[in-house]
């Protein structure tokens, strides 16, 4: 058994600096010191370059150097991605493509040799055959996908073989949903727990790969960094970085993986909704926002100014001296398309959309300040029209309008409760899910009933607890949690035999159509 554990750092271009200070401190240099110390750990890493900017511009160089030092040392292996952590799929190829190289060559100016990377990883995980194409254009031989895109509408899931994209021949690793949701919602925080929660995965000769964003570990969960290197210790667990399992793995599938993000749902991927927290066919600010971006994307690239029209400054060949009053002028001007370019890139990170989303995730000051600055590129551009500024600033002051009513009318609470709705159904009530349920009754009752015998009460008190949640149907807070503390605390072979038993049970009495 292998395991790849890949983390994902990355800040927005305009991190207040004291926040990048706390997270630096909480997350980054313990996770660095983690790895110098640990003999056998290793990780796949990225790092989209705004953050490396970030980092070199506001004193912590230290973390640029740890990773390149680790990099020489075998214990990260980099990844590509789009510098300013835009959101792929939805951009135009040429966008694309501009993001994932400026992040190359960013990166390589910050971490040289040591940048060299071999996979690719899409911001937000965020898949679709275009960013697929330009990836393996680029030269990158992997890419790192959430499993729903497959193994969510598929059953011939393998984990001991290499897969590939059809007719690309680039190959797809697969991010595994429960063992990275366990280990960063800190269900497991010891090896002990972990190897109870993963079972006899240990003894096959599989492979996992874990992907998580890296901020977790410190910033958003403290001391989590702690139980992340006793796992990365682990010998059961033996660490490989994503790359070493094109060596160690030979069989190849091919496959056709759909549109997806890490945080898309088999529900969402099958209703033709893959992106939903950055662009919900039913939500009209994403459009907006969609329709601002594609404005702003096609006006800087349609200029008289921009690179492909006017793709030098005359003063690399000529004084200013020697300019006329109208070659000042124009180079004035591509001054400023060339500083409108740059925050273009800025402002397609997809930050602003993720916060539009309402599933739950909202705030009108993130909306509005990602819209200001596509609003901005738009009105700095030297030769931007009276009637394409007014294009913009209508679909600005749309966005707004229609965020500042859906939180003044309490729609954003509604979106929120109807998104969690149905994972809040009890256990009882969830469609044929009757022998799980009674089966993981009997499964706690034994577990209390152990529990009080070894006299470790807070534990049966624990069990108890869930049962109670369970058989008044208040799980509908806690479902997942209670069946991932189980896994992680009890004896699963027990429910597994309650299961059997109880499917057995069912599948005699059931009848061929419903009642």
């Amino acid at each position: 058994m292998n395991w790849a554990h890949f983390l994902h750092i990355y800040q927005p271009a305009d991190q207040h600096p004291g926040i990048l200070d706390k997270i630096a401190n909480e997350s980054y240099r313990p996770l660095i010191r983690g790895l110098y110390k640990s003999p056998n750990a290793k990780i796949t890493l990225n790092i989209n370059a705004v953050l490396a900017e970030l980092l070199f511009e506001h004193g912590f160089r230290d973390v640029v150097d740890g990773i390149k030092d680790l990099v020489e040392m075998g214990k990260i292996e980099l990844t590509g991605s789009a510098k300013f952590h835009a959101f792929l799929p939805l951009l135009p190829e040429s966008e694309l493509e501009r993001q994932i190289v400026l992040n190359h060559q960013t990166n390589k100016r910050f971490f040289g040799d040591a940048f060299n990377p071999k996979g690719f990883f899409p911001p937000e995980m965020a898949y679709s055959p275009k960013v697929a194409s330009v990836i393996k254009k680029l030269g990158y031989e992997w890419i790192l996908v959430d499993e729903v895109s497959v193994f969510g509408v598929s059953e011939a899931e393998r984990r001991d073989v290499l897969y590939q994209i059809k007719d690309l021949g680039l190959k797809v690793f697969f991010r595994e949903k429960r063992a990275s949701n366990i280990i960063m919602g800190a269900l497991v925080r010891s090896n002990e727990s972990l190897e109870r929660a993963m079972g006899d995965v240990t003894s096959t000769n599989n492979y996992v790969i874990t992907a998580m964003d890296g901020e977790t570990f410190g910033h958003h969960r403290p001391g989590l960094d702690l139980a992340l290197f006793e796992i990365l210790g682990n010998s059961r667990f033996p660490c490989v970085r994503i790359s070493d399992l094109l060596d160690l793995y030979t069989e190849v599938v091919d496959v056709i993986p759909m549109d997806c993000t890490w945080a898309t749902s088999v529900k969402d991927a099958k209703a033709g909704n893959p992106y939903n927290l950055w662009l919900d066919q039913e939500n009209p600010i994403h459009k907006n926002e969609w329709q601002l971006a594609d404005h702003a994307i096609r006006l800087v690239n349609e200029s008289e100014y921009s690179d492909s029209k006017m793709p030098k400054l005359l003063e690399e060949t000529k004084s200013w001296e020697q300019m006329t009053d109208e070659e000042k002028s124009r180079e004035e001007k591509k001054r400023r398309w060339i500083k409108c370019r740059d925050s273009l890139d800025r402002a397609l990170n997809s930050d602003p959309w993720w916060w539009a989303s309402a599933k739950p995730w909202w705030s009108v000051e993130m909306i509005e300040k990602g819209m200001f600055s596509l609003y901005k590129v738009v009105n700095d551009l030297p030769d931007v029209s009276s009637a394409d500024l007014e294009i913009a600033e209508d679909l600005y002051k749309k966005i707004l309008f229609v965020a500042h009513d859906w939180q003044r009318t309490g729609k954003v609470d509604q979106f929120a409760k109807e998104e969690s709705a149905e994972r809040r159904i009890p256990l009882s009530k969830r469609f044929n899910a009757e022998p799980y349920y009674h089966a993981l009754l009997d499964a706690l009752k034994l577990e209390e009933e152990r529990a009080i015998s070894n006299r470790e009460y807070e534990q049966a008190i624990k069990w108890r607890d869930s049962i109670y949640k369970l058989q008044k149907d208040l799980d509908i807070y806690d479902a997942v949690h209670i069946m991932d503390l189980f896994r992680a605390e009890a004896d699963i072979s027990k429910f597994e035999e309650f299961l059997r038993e109880y499917k057995e049970k069912y599948n005699i009495l059931s009848k061929g159509q419903p009642e």
